[in-house]
C-alpha cells in the first residue's frame, strides 16, 4: 500500500428509476439476500472509511433519502435524471474544497468486493492518475461501454453502445462505470461535457477523453471477476445476483466451520451469523437478523425469521419461527409453529 493516502470521497449513483425492473418501486429498494441493492453498496464504501460518503438520490427521493441517511450517509439530489456525469455534477457543491480522490460507483452494483475497490484506489494512487477506470473482459459486452484504445494500447475514450460503431461493438473490454478521479480535475472537466449523443444526457465516462485531451494519466484496473461489476436492470438480472450473493454467504459461513449440507437449496440472508459446528439441513431460510448459535441443527425445510436460537438448538423439520429467542439446548418438534407471540420452552430430558 500507498504510506500516505489522499482524502477520499465516495458518491454512490442511485437516482434511477430502473424502468426495465417494471416496479413501482425505485431499482436500488429491491431486496437482495434480505437487504436494499443499495445498502449493500453503502456498506461496502464504509468500509473504506471515506471523508465524504454522498448518495446521489433521485427517483422515490424521499424513501432512498431516509434509506441512506439512517446509514450515516450523506444525500444530494438529482432532478431530472440526465445522466450519470450529471448525476456527479451534483456533488460539487459538497466537494468544492475536496482535494483528494473521489470514488464512484452504483446502488444497483452491489457485488463489487471491497478488495476490488480497494486496489483500484491503489492503482489510481500508485500510477498518479487523474483517472482510473474498472474495466472488465465480457464474452457478451452488450449493453455496456467499449474501452476504446490506441495503436499502443493506450486508453483514449469510452463509448457507450448506443453511439459505438459496429468496429466499437465487437471491442470486449467493457467500461464498469466505477472510476476513481482526481477531485480538483473531476469537477471542471464535468463542466466541459455536454450532452450531443443518442441518450441526450451527461456521460461522465467523457471525462476520460477530457483528461486524453489534456494529456493527463488515465489508468485502469482490469476486475478478476467480471460478475462484480454487473449492474442490475431486470428481474432476472437480480435472480441471478441472488444466486451468486447467497452462494457467497454459503461459503463464508462454512469456511468458518458451519456445515451447510445443500448450499444450492438454502437461503441465508447477508445479515444472518452463525456458530461453529452448527448443521444447516437442506431447504431451510434463514431470514433477516436472525442469530443462530453453535452447535444447532436447524431443518430440513424450516423458515426462521428475524430470530435468535442459542447453542445447542435443534429445529425440527417443517418448522416455521419468526421473531423469536430460541433459548439454548431447546429442541422444537416437526411442525412447530412459532411467531413472537409465542414461546418456545427447553424439551425435558
Amino acid at each position: 500500500m500507498v504510506s500516505t493516502a489522499p482524502p477520499l470521497a465516495v458518491v454512490i449513483v442511485g437516482a434511477g428509476k430502473g424502468t426495465r425492473m417494471k416496479s413501482s418501486l425505485a431499482k436500488v429498494l429491491h431486496p437482495l439476500a434480505g437487504r436494499p441493492l443499495i445498502v449493500h453498496v453503502l456498506e461496502l464504501a464504509q468500509q473504506l472509511a471515506p471523508q465524504w460518503l454522498i448518495a446521489v438520490v433521485g427517483h422515490q427521493a424521499e424513501v432512498v433519502q431516509a434509506l441512506c441517511e439512517g446509514q450515516g450517509v450523506t444525500c444530494v439530489r438529482q432532478e431530472p435524471q440526465l445522466g450519470t456525469g450529471h448525476a456527479v455534477a451534483q456533488t460539487a457543491p459538497l466537494l468544492a474544497d475536496f482535494s483528494g480522490d473521489v470514488l464512484v460507483l452504483y446502488g444497483d452494483v452491489p457485488l463489487l468486493q471491497l478488495t476490488t475497490a480497494q486496489a483500484l484506489w491503489e492503482t489510481h494512487r500508485c500510477e498518479q492518475a487523474t483517472v482510473t477506470v474498472l474495466t472488465a473482459y465480457l464474452d457478451d459486452p452488450t449493453g455496456y461501454g467499449r474501452i476504446v484504445r490506441d495503436d499502443q494500447g493506450r486508453m483514449v475514450r469510452i463509448v457507450e453502445e448506443h453511439d459505438a460503431s459496429a468496429a466499437e461493438r465487437a471491442i470486449r473490454e467493457i467500461n464498469s462505470g466505477i472510476y476513481c478521479l482526481s477531485a480538483p480535475f473531476l469537477f471542471p472537466a464535468l463542466q466541459r461535457i455536454g450532452r450531443d449523443n443518442a441518450q441526450g444526457e451527461q456521460y461522465l465516462t467523457d471525462v476520460v477523453a477530457v483528461a486524453v485531451q489534456e494529456q493527463r494519466t488515465v489508468a485502469h484496473l482490469v476486475a478478476q471477476d467480471a460478475q462484480e461489476i454487473i449492474g442490475i436492470n431486470t428481474r432476472v438480472d437480480l435472480a441471478h445476483q441472488e444466486a451468486i450473493l447467497r452462494r457467497r454467504i454459503c461459503e463464508r459461513l462454512m469456511l468458518t466451520g458451519v456445515t451447510i449440507l445443500d448450499p444450492a437449496s438454502t437461503v441465508i440472508d447477508s445479515q444472518v451469523t452463525v456458530g461453529q459446528d452448527t448443521v444447516i439441513a437442506p431447504q431451510t431460510h434463514i431470514l433477516g437478523a436472525s442469530v443462530i448459535g453453535k452447535e444447532c441443527h436447524i431443518g430440513p425445510h424450516v423458515v426462521l425469521q428475524d430470530s435468535i436460537c442459542g447453542d445447542g438448538v435443534c429445529v425440527a423439520p417443517f418448522s416455521v419461527v419468526q421473531g423469536q429467542t430460541i433459548l439454548a439446548h431447546t429442541t422444537l418438534p416437526p411442525f412447530s409453529h412459532l411467531t413472537s407471540s409465542e414461546k418456545a420452552t427447553p424439551a425435558h430430558s
